[in-house]
C-alpha cells in the first residue's frame, strides 16, 4: 500500500499583555501607526505559470475608488499610512519644503522569519511613490490650493482637486524607481493652514524565490519615521508640519503553501512480485530467478520540498520491510525498495533522487527540485533479491504478503 500524507503547518499566536503595555509606555513620546502588507504563494498544478508571490494587501489610500483602474493598469499599489496632521503652507515660486512637498527614503531589505524561527529570507521594499491629500482647514483659501504644473524630481501619477471643499490630492512617482533618496515638490501652494487627511505611499515588493521556501508563514517588520524638514524623517513632508503619528510600522506577512500531488494509477495499492521475464524459466526448466520484482509507476507534482519515509508491517532489523509466508512457517523475505523521482534531488547532498533506497532506519531524505515540477513520471521499485528468492522457492505454492507504507510529507 502506498500512502501520501500532506501535513498542515499548525499556526499558534501568543499574546503577552504585560510585554505590550510596557513597550507602549516606553514609546509614549512617539505615536506609531501599524500597516500590514501581505503576499501569498499558492501555486496551482493546473496553472504552471504561477510561480511567484501574489500581493494580497487590501487596497487603501489613493488607489481606492476613482483611481483604482489606473493603479491596476500601471501596477501601482498604494497603502494608507494612517498618518494625519496639519501643514502650514506658504506660497512661493520655488520647489521647496514650504509647499506641497514629500521626501522619500531609499530602498530597504527586510528580513522575514518563519514561525518556528528556523528559516529567514530577505525581501526588497522600494518606495516608488507617495501621495498626500490636503484640505483647507479654515475654508477660506483659493479653490485651487496647489500648482497644476509638473513636480520637481518626480512624475505626477494621479491628481484630484475638489474646488467645493478646497481639497487637493497628488501622487508623486519617483523617476529613479525607488533606488535612492529623493524629494518631490510642486511649484507652489497657497499660504494657508491645511489638514493632512491622507498620506499614502506606493511600493514595490521584491519577494524571495518561493520555491526555496518551505510551506508556512513568514513575518517581518520595518519602521519609517514621518515628519517635517530637519527632523531626520524617512518621509519628509516639508516645513510647518505637525502630525498625530510620526512612526509607521510596516508589517510583512508572506504565506507559502506549496502544491503537492501524487497521481496514482488504479491498482497501485497492490504490488505482485514476479520474475521480470515471467515464471516460464522456473516452471518449465527449473531455472531459479535471481529476483522477484514489481515496479509501480506514478506521477508527482511539487513546488517545494518534501520528505519520504517508510513504514512496514513486518520490519527487519536492517531497516528493510519483509513479506511473510502466510501458508507455512518460513523465514521472512526481505524487500529492497527504491524510489526514483527524475528531476528531484536531495536538498542536503544535492544527489539526484534516482534509485533512492528506502528503509525504516534512514533519516527521511528531504527532496526538492529547481523548478515547479508538474506530473513528473516517477516510480517505486520493489524486489526480493538473491538467496532470499531461493529460500522462497523452497516452499512452492506458498503465499507471501506484507503491507508497506511509503509516506510523502509535504511539510518536512
Amino acid at each position: 500500500m502506498i500512502r501520501h500524507l500532506c501535513s498542515t503547518v499548525a499556526r499558534h499566536r501568543l499574546q503577552f499583555g504585560l510585554g505590550v503595555l510596557a513597550l507602549l509606555a516606553g514609546l509614549a513620546s512617539a505615536q506609531a501607526a501599524d500597516i500590514y502588507i501581505t503576499a501569498d504563494f499558492k501555486p496551482d498544478i493546473d496553472n504552471s505559470n504561477q510561480r511567484e508571490f501574489v500581493n494580497t494587501t487590501p487596497w487603501s489610500g489613493v488607489c481606492v475608488g476613482t483611481h483604482q483602474a489606473a493603479c491596476i493598469n500601471n501596477n501601482w499599489w498604494s497603502i494608507d499610512t494612517k498618518v494625519r496632521g496639519t501643514k502650514q503652507g506658504i506660497r512661493e515660486a520655488t520647489y521647496g519644503p514650504n509647499g506641497f512637498y514629500i521626501g522619500m527614503p531609499a530602498p530597504r531589505t527586510v528580513r522575514v522569519t518563519s514561525e518556528d524561527g528556523l528559516h529567514t529570507f530577505d525581501l526588497g521594499f522600494n518606495i516608488i511613490g507617495a501621495a498626500m491629500r490636503l484640505v483647507d482647514a479654515d475654508g477660506d483659501g483659493p479653490r485651487e490650493p496647489a500648482s497644476s504644473g509638473n513636480p520637481s524630481n518626480c512624475d505626477l501619477g494621479l491628481k484630484n482637486t475638489s474646488a467645493l471643499n478646497r481639497t487637493v490630492m497628488r501622487m508623486f512617482l519617483r523617476r529613479d524607481g525607488g533606488d535612492g533618496v529623493v524629494a518631490c515638490a510642486l511649484h507652489w501652494i497657497s499660504t494657508n493652514n491645511y489638514l493632512i487627511t491622507e498620506f499614502d505611499f506606493t511600493y514595490k515588493l521584491t519577494t524571495p524565490a518561493p520555491l526555496a521556501m518551505r510551506s508556512g508563514l513568514y513575518t517581518g517588520m520595518t519602521t519609517f519615521r514621518v515628519g517635517g524638514t530637519g527632523e531626520g524623517a524617512d518621509f519628509d513632508l516639508g516645513n510647518g508640519v505637525a502630525l498625530d503619528d510620526n512612526l509607521v510600522n510596516v508589517h510583512f506577512r508572506l504565506d507559502v503553501e506549496h502544491a503537492f500531488q501524487l497521481d496514482l494509477p488504479p491498482g497501485s495499492d497492490r504490488a505482485v512480485l514476479a520474475p521480470k521475464s515471467g515464471w516460464t524459466q522456473w516452471s518449465d526448466h527449473g531455472i531459479v530467478p535471481t529476483r522477484l520484482e514489481r515496479e509501480l509507476p506514478f506521477a508527482l507534482s511539487s513546488s517545494g520540498q518534501f520528505s519520504v519515509s517508510l513504514q512496514c508491517q513486518h520490519p527487519l532489523a536492517d531497516g528493510r520491510c519483509a513479506i511473510r509466508n502466510m501458508t507455512v512457517d518460513a523465514e521472512d523475505a526481505p524487500l529492497d525498495i527504491r524510489l526514483t523521482l527524475p528531476g528531484f534531488h536531495d536538498a542536503v547532498t544535492g544527489a539526484d533522487a534516482l534509485g533512492v533506497a528506502l528503509t525504516t532506519t534512514m533519516v527521511p531524505p528531504v527532496l526538492t527540485a529547481d523548478a515547479f515540477v508538474i506530473r513528473r513520471p516517477s516510480r517505486l521499485h520493489f524486489a526480493v533479491n538473491g538467496e532470499a528468492v531461493t529460500t522462497m522457492l523452497a516452499h512452492p505454492g506458498s503465499h507471501y504478503r506484507g503491507d508497506v507504507t511509503v509516506i510523502f510529507d509535504a511539510t518536512p
